[in-house]
Parts: C-alpha cells; structure tokens; sequence
C-alpha cells in the first residue's frame, strides 16, 4: 500500500473561509435532526485495519467526501491509519467492504486521505466551509468500539453545539463541541445543522493529556490545551484540510458550498435537542451479516474471519 506525506503548508487566512452570498440551496436548507442523520448514515465510513494475517488491529471512522470515476475518496484522522505494516478496508453504508488503495497523511495536522474503489451508487457528503461560531448545533458521527452488547458495532450519531473556537490551533485541532463522543469515533463526521460536513473529529472527552501528546507526537503541555477542557471534543476545520489538499495538489471533485445553514420556508425544523437517534439495520456491523462480504477479500487479505472483533 502507498504511503505519502503531504507538504507543510499553512495560511491562517485559509483557516475559515468567508461566507459568500448566494441563494439557498437545498443543501444550504437547516434540516431535522432525522434528516441529517439520513445524510451521515450514507456518507460516514467504517474503516478497519488488518495486520498481515488477515487480523483487526483497531478501527476508526471517516467521511466520503469524492468520487472520481470509480475512485471514492475519504478523510480520517492521520491516527486511525498510523498503523505500519497495516492493509486497510472500508466499510460503506450498502454493508459493502472495499479495499483502500492509497493513503496520503498530513504533517502537521492529524488528517489523512483514503482512496478505494467504488462502483455502487455513493454520493459524497456537502463540505461547507464559513466561520464557525460558539454556540451553533453541530451533529456528530462515527462508530464506536465500544458500547455494543452484541459486541459488534454500532454507530452513533449524536447532537450538541460548539463550545469553543481556539485561536491557535493544534495539530490543526481548533473546534470543540458538546456531542457525546466514544473511543472508535475519530475521523468521524462534525456536521451543522444542514448536514454538511464542518470538522474532522479526533479528541474525545476523556483523552489524557499523555495519550493526546503521544498520538499526536506534541508536547504534553501543548496537549493540555486540549485535553484540560474536560467535556469537550475537538475537531479540525474542514477548511484546513480543503487548503492543505489543494496545496498537495489532490483536486478532487469536493461538493464545497461557503454559506452558512439558511432557514427553510417554512421555519419548522427539529432543533438538536429535540432529537434521539435509533441505529438501524446500515448503522449495525456483526459477524454474521458480514461473512459474506468478508469472505470476498480472502484472497487479498488472508485470513479475515476475525476483522470485525475488537
């Protein structure tokens, strides 16, 4: 599997986008929290890594947010697939498994791009890119490994506002939110309240400062800027990483729209608070239902009878 690292580049003026004026559109529409999750659930990734014998060595989330041809495109977080030696497989709505082709990694921001490859009918997530604000409802998503009593996956979706904007940011990490977060979460979707995708999520609430230093190879007290806010999550901007991919020259066809959520005609929509989400059938991984799809990657991966144990 290719291996890249992508330059250090970095204008704080690319940080947030200013909001350019234009009608709403359908994707500019604030929707119901059920409506969003629609959205998440066709468009946020399961990626798993396997060692050489065909083994689970860990899992995280992800974002599809391209497609070129059959080449759909994902963002994660650089920690998710800092694995050496790691294959990796992703894990789409329709239950389909695909195996990741390429991995492009960040410097000096904890975020990677997963190439694989696609035939189905996948339609990548909206980025939007304005000026975020305390406050404002955000919606997370990502699959835990955690938390399940059939011992599978399940993955969560989870509402709450953003409580903070760091002025300086690190490791490109800058918005924190409320959301309710696990372990298995990282490089999950950060979505505002139209359901288009802001942030890259990557810090949970309970991280230590030491394992915040460690994974992201920073100080411990650099860490601590993140890591002290206890009931917070942190995320990094979609604009960051929209500039860092244009500088290493990975133009993809992004949906990118640069207004902020417009209020429907009618003004009636569900606020955040108002919604508990009910994983469904897409939103649950056991061995079982995916013994099949497994079964296909035998003679890429070796033995895989195991991908899905944590």
């Amino acid at each position: 599997m290719k291996q890249a690292t992508l330059p250090v580049l970095f204008s704080a003026a690319l940080l947030f986008a200013a909001s350019a004026p234009s009608q709403a559109s359908v994707s500019d529409t604030v929707k119901s929290g059920p409506d969003i999750n629609e959205i998440s659930q066709r468009t946020t990734l399961l990626i798993v890594g396997l060692d050489n014998d065909g083994q689970a060595m860990g899992h995280g989330s992800g974002s599809l947010i391209a497609r070129d041809g059959n080449t759909c495109v994902g963002v994660t977080n650089a920690h998710v697939v800092d694995v050496p030696d790691a294959q990796f497989v992703v894990r789409t709505s329709d239950r389909n498994l695909h195996r990741v082709t390429n991995v492009q990694a960040f410097a000096n921001e904890d975020l990677a791009v997963v190439n694989f490859e696609c035939q189905g009918n996948y339609e990548p997530i909206t980025i939007a890119t304005y000026q975020l604000s305390p406050g404002q409802a955000v919606y997370l998503s990502g699959w835990p490994g955690d938390g399940d009593p059939t011992g599978g996956l399940t993955r969560q979706f989870t509402s709450g506002s953003i409580s903070t904007v760091l002025d300086q940011p690190v490791e490109g990490y800058q918005v924190g939110y409320t959301n309710i977060t696990r372990s298995g979460m990282s490089g999950g979707q950060v979505l505002d309240d139209a359901g288009r995708l802001v942030a890259i999520h990557g810090i949970g609430t309970t991280e230590d400062a030491r394992v915040v230093a460690q994974r992201l190879n920073v100080s411990v007290e650099t860490a601590q800027v993140l890591a002290q806010k206890t009931g917070f999550n942190y995320g990094i901007p979609v604009t960051t990483f929209l500039g860092r991919a244009s500088q290493a020259g990975l133009n993809f066809p992004y949906d990118v729209v640069f207004s902020t959520p417009q209020a429907s005609a009618s003004g009636a929509v569900t606020r955040p608070g108002d919604y508990t989400h009910q994983p469904d059938a897409s939103d649950r991984v056991s061995f079982d239902d995916m013994l099949g799809d497994v079964n296909q990657l035998l003679d890429t991966f070796g033995r895989v009878r195991d991908i899905f144990r944590f």
